[in-house]
């Protein structure tokens, strides 16, 4: 691969990683502008509301009753998995062409 390649992937990975971080920087700004203005309405709205709260009628609490998880049950293995086999042995012989030519190096 040519450097001109190498410089232009590069300059393109940079490319890509700016635009998606602008785009979560954008996102992100975006979001705080609307819970800033949603934060802005409700404050307002609280406070022309009347601030004295009606009284709530206290309600005896009530007592719940969960049953326990049942216990989970208890798996046993009654066969065991088969004895796995040991792969046959393959020999390959080369025999070396006459002459003595194998070009594998010198026996020296």
């Amino acid at each position: 691969m040519n450097s001109i390649h190498r410089i232009g992937m590069a300059i393109a990975g940079m490319a890509t990683v700016a635009t998606v971080a602008g785009a979560f920087i954008i996102e992100g700004y975006t979001s705080a502008q609307h819970t800033a203005a949603q934060a802005t309405a409700q404050a307002s709205a609280t406070a022309t509301a009347d601030p004295t709260p009606d009284p709530t009628v206290s309600l005896e609490p009530q007592t719940i009753y969960i049953n326990p998880m049942p216990t989970p049950a208890i798996i046993r293995v009654v066969k065991p998995a088969p004895k796995v086999r040991k792969p046959p042995v393959v020999h390959i012989v080369v025999t070396a062409p006459p002459g003595g030519g194998d070009d594998g190096g010198s026996d020296n």
